[in-house]
């Protein structure tokens, strides 16, 4: 029986080291890209406990490391999608696989975070390009609800999250394509009015909250008078009126742009703008107003023809020369949030400088959504999020080979290898 034990006792101690041991991994012989600091050549990276233990030319190799030599190659730390419907839907042409959204247009309660499915192909197939971190969002009516800030892997949403609540989400009224009816509007003054009937709403709405959070406070501080009935709705408002939770406001024309930023000084919030497809014409007012700007998808066109073919991309250099904080997104198509760092290559292709492109995938994404202190370079303390690639990740021939997160490394085969790997054993006739 003693014997027994003792063998148990050891296969436990060696079931513990062996774990221990897998936690530790040294790179070196790499070029590291801290972002917030000099690339070190030749350099080493040590990772225990999912974090980033230390960074510098030499490292003494802890006995019991695994080891990977990435000579030639190069580090980065893991890329932040700013903004995506990853998780939320799997084949958009079947309603079955696709929960983005609720009926009705105040949900502002409403939590995307259990809609994650953790499981999607689409976090496998965004990995591939470096992405190891995720804003994800609801969409639909004035209200959508909250958005969650998510690590790329696991098997349940816990293991996933960083934020629950990330941001609240306002989808602002903006000057409109097409009325409820499906007909263009045919008048500038039928356009203004449109978008005066969705203002009073949402503002409306906003008051009626803000009365709410009143009748509150007040209530707290007489034990005399009732408090007011709950009401999810505008619970889940409190923090943005307190300007505690910011808010995503989608907006892209510069009149639009203008109208955004009166309504969120007269409302107090703490606002991000998404798109801004026309920032550079107003470039200034932004800055001024201090509201960082998530770029959306830049597989588009412009937003007005006048605007030149290549305004999108020049936009994005307007908006860094102007000293506005960015960050880039993949956009509401989770089948090529891959190509994120595509979007960030295009806007270096029209005068972008490039390290300036590194931060809007790494450390600007992180300070907008008030994480930087855990990821977004690669620095001692930071969770290690990174990967190893063969050259410039903004260069589509570069290869991802290694990706880690919470200093795990992740397999990254994934539906595209699975289907190459099928094919390749086709038989030739």
């Amino acid at each position: 029986m003693k014997k027994l034990l003792y063998i148990v006792i050891l296969l436990t101690f060696l079931l513990f080291i062996s774990a221990e041991s897998s936690s530790i991994i040294l790179i070196k012989n790499a070029t590291i890209v801290p972002v917030t600091s000099p690339k070190i050549e030749n350099g080493c990276l040590l990772i225990k406990n999912g974090k980033i233990a230390a960074i510098r030319k030499e490292i003494e190799v802890p006995p019991e490391a695994k080891i990977i030599d990435a000579s030639g190659k190069f580090v980065y730390p893991g890329f932040i999608d700013g903004f995506s419907h990853l998780g939320l839907i799997e084949i958009s042409a079947i309603p079955s696989t696709v929960d983005v959204q609720e009926l009705g247009k105040f949900n502002p309660e409403l939590k995307v975070a259990w809609a994650i499915n953790p499981h999607s192909v689409h976090f496998a197939t965004s990995r591939v390009n470096g992405t190891t971190t995720a804003l994800i969002a609801p969409r639909g009516g004035l209200f959508p609800g909250l958005s969650a800030l998510i690590k790329m892997n696991g098997w349940t949403f816990p293991e996933m999250v960083i934020k629950e609540v990330a941001t609240s989400i306002i989808n602002f009224p903006v000057v409109p394509t097409r009325t409820h009816r499906g007909r263009i509007p045919e008048s500038e003054k039928e356009k203004e009015k449109a978008i005066s009937k969705l203002m009073e709403e949402l503002k409306k709405h906003l008051k009626e909250a803000r009365r709410y959070l009143e009748l509150k406070e007040i209530a707290e501080s007489n034990p005399e008078i009732s408090p007011p009935k709950t009401n999810l709705k505008y619970e889940a408002l409190i923090p943005v009126l307190k300007g505690e939770l910011p808010v995503i406001i989608t907006v892209n024309k510069a009149k639009d742009i203008e109208r955004a930023i009166k309504f969120v000084k007269e409302e107090k919030l703490k606002a991000i703008f998404r798109g801004c497809l026309q920032g550079f014409r107003v470039a200034d007012k932004i800055k001024e107003a201090n509201i960082p700007v998530i770029i959306d998808s830049l597989y588009t066109n412009p937003a007005e023809p006048e605007d030149g073919y290549d305004a999108p991309f020049r936009n994005v250099r307007e908006l860094a020369e102007a000293g506005i904080l960015f960050c880039f997104s993949s956009g509401r198509n989770p089948a090529i949030a891959k190509d994120l760092t595509y979007h960030a290559a295009r806007a270096v292709a029209f005068g972008l400088p490039y390290e300036e492109a590194i931060k809007g995938l790494t450390i600007n994404p992180a300070k907008i959504f008030g994480v930087n202190d855990r990821i977004g370079s690669l620095e001692p303390g930071k969770d290690a999020d990174l990967f190893i690639c063969t050259g410039d990740p903004l260069d589509i021939r570069t290869e991802i080979t290694n990706l880690f997160i919470n200093g795990k490394e992740i397999d990254l085969s994934n539906w595209w290898t699975d289907l190459e790997k099928k094919w390749k054993k086709r038989p030739i006739r």
